[in-house]
């Protein structure tokens, strides 16, 4: 199904206003993380590499700042930006796959008490894990919609 740019970015903008906490965390994430692999790049003297990685963390601190304090509509910042989120959103959904696999994994294992305060921890780490993946799954998928339909009106 094809859809138009603009309502593609209208349906984004939507998706993301929905989920505009758990983007918002996405970006966050995203953004301490190219800061800490520019510092690596840097250590290394690989300096072209730390420089690509300082923009893109700055970029993703700015979207994830506006969005955060409601700077302008989520539809500008998924018109102008919408690579830069679904960078941070597909990185922030594996991560969160990722942890629920390794909570699961250790929830198999785990032979105490279930009113022990640790198995009450983890259980609440994988279902929050797991409702971050879903919701940032939607936005995903939204954001791809968005890449798909602007390769269509280049071409």
């Amino acid at each position: 199904m094809s859809t138009s740019l603009p309502d593609a970015i209208k349906a984004a903008a939507g998706m993301v206003d929905q989920h505009r906490g758990v983007v918002c965390l996405a970006l966050a994430t995203d953004r301490e993380e190219l800061r800490l692999a520019a510092q690596r790049f840097r250590s290394k003297a690989i300096h072209n590499l730390a420089n690509e990685r300082d923009d893109e963390s700055g970029l993703a601190g700015h979207v994830g700042t506006a969005l955060t304090n409601r700077v302008n509509t989520p539809a500008f910042w998924v018109e102008h930006h919408w690579q830069t989120i679904l960078a941070a959103v597909v990185r922030r959904e594996a991560a969160d796959l990722a942890h629920r696999r390794s909570i699961l994994k250790w929830l198999g294992g785990y032979e105490g008490p279930t009113d022990a305060p640790v198995f009450k921890v983890q259980s609440w780490q994988y279902k929050s894990a797991g409702q971050r993946a879903e919701a940032l799954a939607q936005v995903k998928a939204a954001l791809t919609a968005v890449r798909d339909a602007s390769r269509t009106a280049a071409a």
